[in-house]
């Protein structure tokens, strides 16, 4: 697999769905891995996936957003950016009331930190919020690289990564309107070549974010502090999910060596055997939070 992503438990059909960025394909299995297949997407690469509460997917790829239908393959498109070059969705999730929430990636800044140029940063990418009747609002701050949306159980803090600044944000989140205000930062990773990647809130309201370039996923209390690492057999761990009938298993996606240089800031060219695979994680004594389906 090139890229895996953006991992999803559907705790109605016990089956675990995931993507492939590059392959441009939308993937699900049985915990076991019983069961496995994939619907490809008509475009060169996907970034997020959601279920929908009526079937199928909701799907980000370039600047566009889609409904999906998995048995059919497919497409709606409900919302095209229309940014131009430069910018495209990068990750996604649904707010605990069924409204997706997706941001940007800013092709420039990416280009410009995987130059080496570290002068003064300036996100202008957007999240936005789409509502169950389809229509497309703007929320929260400008960013550079969305990764991690998550929510915490009560629906009431939306956390977010800039993956270009390594920087792990909070917002308050109104449920009844979806709007995101007062950001505050969560976290930073400062260390080494570490970035935040995707994030899953477990049912003590702690973060699990994978260390992408960094070969672990960290858990970090609400207030920031770091309070666990688990190191991976994958060199760049992209997301993660809990999964399985008590959500105690925490299922995780990496990048495959045929992703080699295309990540966000170069890289040692350091490969692990389980590259590319998707992992689950056994044994760790927290369970997660049934994620919510759009619509």
């Amino acid at each position: 697999m090139t890229m895996g992503e953006a991992p999803v438990w559907d705790v109605d059909r016990q089956r675990l769905y995931w993507i492939d960025v590059f392959g441009a394909a939308v993937w699900q299995c049985s915990l076991d891995g019983k069961g496995l297949r994939h619907t490809k997407f008509p475009a060169t690469a996907i970034a997020s996936l959601a279920l929908r509460q009526d079937g199928g997917a909701i799907v980000t790829a370039g600047g566009k957003v889609s409904l999906f239908d998995l048995d059919s393959g497919e497409t709606e498109l409900i919302f095209d950016a229309d940014l131009g070059e430069g910018y495209g969705f990068n990750d996604g999730t649904v707010d605990r009331q069924g409204r997706f929430v997706t941001g940007m990636a800013d092709g420039a800044l990416i280009r410009a930190l995987a130059s080496g140029d570290r002068g003064e940063l300036r996100p202008a990418g957007k999240i936005y919020r789409i509502d169950h009747d389809l229509s497309v609002h703007t929320i929260g701050d400008p960013i550079g690289v969305t990764n991690g949306p998550a929510f915490d159980r009560d629906g009431t803090t939306f956390f977010c990564n800039d993956s270009a600044l390594r920087c792990v944000y909070a917002w308050n989140y109104d449920p009844a309107t979806g709007e995101a205000t007062d950001r505050r930062v969560v976290t930073r990773f400062d260390d080494g070549e570490a970035i935040p990647d995707g994030t899953a809130v477990d049912d003590e309201g702690y973060l699990w974010i994978a260390a992408y370039h960094g070969g672990e996923v960290r858990r970090y209390a609400p207030d920031g502090s770091l309070d666990r690492r688990v190191p991976l057999p994958v060199s760049s761990p992209t997301s993660l999910a809990f999964a399985g009938s008590e959500l105690d298993v925490l299922v995780v996606t990496s990048r495959g060596v045929a992703a080699e240089g295309r990540g966000l800031v170069p890289s040692a060219a350091s490969t692990r055997q389980a590259d590319g695979l998707v992992l689950s994680v056994h044994g760790l004594g927290v369970r997660g939070l049934p994620e919510t389906k759009f619509g």
